[in-house]
C-alpha cells in the first residue's frame, strides 16, 4: 500500500456557526481592519484553524465564532449592511487529513486551482454543496448537514480506491 493516498475523514465537533450576508457588497464604514475582503480571504486562529471565511460574493462563515468575531459581525450587522444568521447546525464540518488529502479532493475537482491565492471557496464535491479551506497541511471543509452523510460515503468509496491503488 502507497502510504502517500492515505488519509482520514474526521467529523468536526458540533459547534454554533454564523453567517453573514452583505447588502450589496461589503461597505467601508462597517470593515474592521481585520475583516476579510478579499474572495477567499481567511482570518485564522492562533492554530491557523479558520475563524471566518469569506466564501462566497457578500457572504462570509464563522465556525465556531470567538467573541472577537461574533462582535465584528454584529457590529457589521448592526450598521444595517447586511443580516447576521445563527447558522448551527446547517454545516458539517470535517477534517481530511493526510498526505493522501489532496488526492482523495482532486477525485472531485482541482482543489490546487480551486485554493490557489485563496485561502477557502464554495465548491460543489461528490455532488454536495460545501466550503473548502486549508487547515496546515490538511483540509477542512463544511458540508451542508443535509448532505453530510452522502459526502462521507462517497468519500470513503474514493478514499479507499485510493488506499488500494486504483
Amino acid at each position: 500500500m502507497d502510504s502517500s493516498n492515505t488519509c482520514s475523514i474526521a467529523r468536526g465537533p458540533a459547534r454554533t456557526a454564523l453567517e453573514f450576508s452583505a447588502f450589496g457588497g461589503p461597505r467601508p464604514d462597517f470593515i474592521a481592519v481585520s475583516w476579510p475582503t478579499a474572495p477567499g480571504g481567511v482570518i485564522r486562529d492562533e492554530l491557523q484553524r479558520p475563524e471566518l471565511l469569506h466564501f462566497a460574493p457578500d457572504r462570509w462563515l464563522a465556525p465556531g465564532p470567538t467573541a472577537q468575531v461574533s462582535a465584528l459581525l454584529r457590529a457589521a450587522a448592526d450598521t444595517g449592511a447586511g443580516v447576521l444568521v445563527d447558522a448551527t447546525g446547517k454545516w458539517v464540518e470535517l477534517l481530511i487529513a493526510g498526505p493522501g488529502a489532496a488526492r482523495l479532493l482532486a477525485s472531485a475537482i482541482a482543489v490546487e486551482a480551486v485554493l490557489d491565492r485563496r485561502g477557502c471557496a464554495a465548491v460543489t464535491l461528490f455532488d454536495c454543496p460545501a466550503i473548502l479551506a486549508r487547515q496546515n497541511d490538511d483540509f477542512v471543509l463544511w458540508v451542508q448537514a443535509s448532505y453530510a452523510a452522502d459526502f462521507i460515503a462517497t468519500a470513503e468509496r474514493f478514499r479507499a480506491m485510493l488506499r488500494s491503488g486504483a
